[in-house]
């Protein structure tokens, strides 16, 4: 039975799952005794001996240890040591061995600091070989109690309770310094071996003030959520495999770093949307009543805010003015002149000549698309003169265009030949595609016969890569 104690406290550590970090070490110091045999706390000084012992360490997060002690060490105390007790004249010396299972509760060491203070507190298995001397006196009977005391039969195993206080310093990865003082009760006044001789309406008590040094192993997890720190991309936050190691406070399948709304949850980044409007609670002033974003999530009866309800609203998703029913002005030809005012809404023109071309000989409008170097694409400039010249053509059956292309100087006679070529082809495709009939076109390439600036200057080139495009009525 005497040995159960033993394995107890040193197996228990080892039964806990987890990959926590290890720490084993040894504990060097003193050990002082407080009882019968000490009148003070001031004279608990005297009779300091030597302790040392084993430690074994495992660490279960940023804030708790679990800890098993193994120490050893001599208590004594001599009456000899102090004037008031010279003629009692009792003296002891006891060995004892204290294997004892503590848990740490660490303080939050500061930012990069390598010290953690810590407090202990825990149960152990005390064995004590108490060795008193009773009948040391020069002269006389011997004090009252002796006789009790030596036919005392009290336990030399017993529970103790140990606590106290604590300093770890990391040195490095993998060795720390440490200090720590702590007092033992093991609930008995026999200690010394003496209590009737004493003070048997007191118990005694013994302490340790030593230093540690401990190696560390095993897989670092300082937050103790099971998942190595080298895996793990929240090492001082407890989380879940499923999230890196970082937590997920509201679970709701989104982690606290990605989370706006890290305690409630939600489908909008984590936020709640009570009313399915797509904007998250925390930003709707109408949390309870869809409503559109410019809105700030509130419901109105006037979708797009130009000031008519939506009942008599023509269209309630553009903004209008009242004469048009709340739709909006439209320039189809992209000409600058609203449809209203434009005597020729699908044909580009002039505002002297109320939005319609200017009639200049045969040609009833003369337009210019410009290009970059070697290039044949249409942007979307070029796309807006060319959807309003094919709504023209569609309408204007007696209407003829002329797609004429050209390209600076910088290559060939032959290469800007089929160059000038793809820029009208481009244009005829596109007319075509937009529903101009081809009856109505005629596209050709002229390379760089024409050209409308001196060659040699980015200026001039820049005008003379064009395809130009010449409305005409038959």
């Amino acid at each position: 039975m005497k040995r159960f104690p033993l394995l107890f406290f040193l197996i228990v550590p080892f039964l806990l799952s987890g990959q926590n970090r290890w720490e084993g070490g040894l504990l060097s110091g003193a050990s002082f005794y407080q009882g019968d045999l000490t009148p003070s706390a001031a004279s608990t000084i005297r009779e300091v001996r030597p302790a040392y012992g084993l430690l074994l360490r495992r660490n279960m997060g940023q804030q708790f240890s679990l800890r098993a002690n193994v120490l050893r060490g001599t208590l004594s105390g001599d009456d000899a040591n102090y004037n008031d007790f010279a003629g009692r004249a009792l003296s002891f010396s006891t060995r004892f061995t204290e294997l004892s299972l503590l848990l740490e509760w660490r303080l939050a060491p500061a930012t990069g600091s390598r010290l953690e203070p810590y407090f202990f507190a825990g149960g152990g298995w005390l064995q004590i070989a108490p060795r008193p001397e009773f009948l040391n006196q020069p002269g006389g009977p011997p004090p009252k109690g002796v006789k009790e005391d030596i036919q005392a039969d009290y336990a030399r195993s017993r529970f103790a309770l140990p606590f106290g206080f604590g300093l770890e310093y990391s040195l490095n990865e993998r060795w720390a310094l440490g200090a720590e003082g702590g007092l033992r009760t093991a609930f008995t006044d026999y200690l010394d071996g003496i209590s009737q001789a004493g003070n048997p309406e007191k118990k005694d008590w013994f302490g340790f003030l030593g230093v540690t040094i401990a190696y560390r192993w095993g897989t670092p997890d300082q937050d103790g959520d099971g998942i190595a720190d080298a895996r793990d991309n929240c090492p001082a936050l407890a989380g879940t495999a499923i999230h890196k190691g970082c937590p997920d406070t509201d679970a709701d399948g989104i982690a606290d770093q990605e989370d706006d709304c890290p305690l409630l949850a939600g489908p909008l980044r984590g936020c709640p949307d009570s009313d399915g409007d797509g904007i998250a609670d925390h930003i709707d002033q109408c949390p309870d009543t869809p409503g559109p974003a410019f809105r700030a999530g509130c419901p109105s009866d006037d979708s797009d805010g130009d000031g008519i309800p939506d009942k008599e609203d023509r269209c309630p998703h553009q903004v209008g003015p009242p004469a048009r029913q709340g739709c909006p002005l439209l320039d189809s030809d992209q000409d600058g002149i609203e449809d209203d005012r434009d005597q020729c809404p699908l044909v580009p023109g002039s505002s002297a000549n109320a939005g319609c071309p200017e009639v200049v000989g045969n040609t009833e409008a003369s337009y210019r698309l410009l290009f970059e170097p070697y290039d044949t694409g249409l942007d979307e400039q070029h796309r807006l003169l060319l959807n309003a010249l094919a709504a023209a053509l569609a309408r204007q059956p007696s209407a003829f265009l002329l797609i004429k292309g050209h390209a600076d100087e910088q290559d060939t006679a032959g290469g800007n030949q089929q160059l000038s070529l793809r820029r009208a082809r481009a244009c005829y495709q596109y007319l075509l595609q937009r529903g101009a009939p081809s009856r109505q076109m005629h596209f050709d390439g002229y390379g760089d016969n024409y050209l409308l600036a001196p060659a040699g200057s980015d200026a001039g080139r820049h005008l003379n890569r064009r395809v130009e495009l010449e409305l005409q009525l038959q």
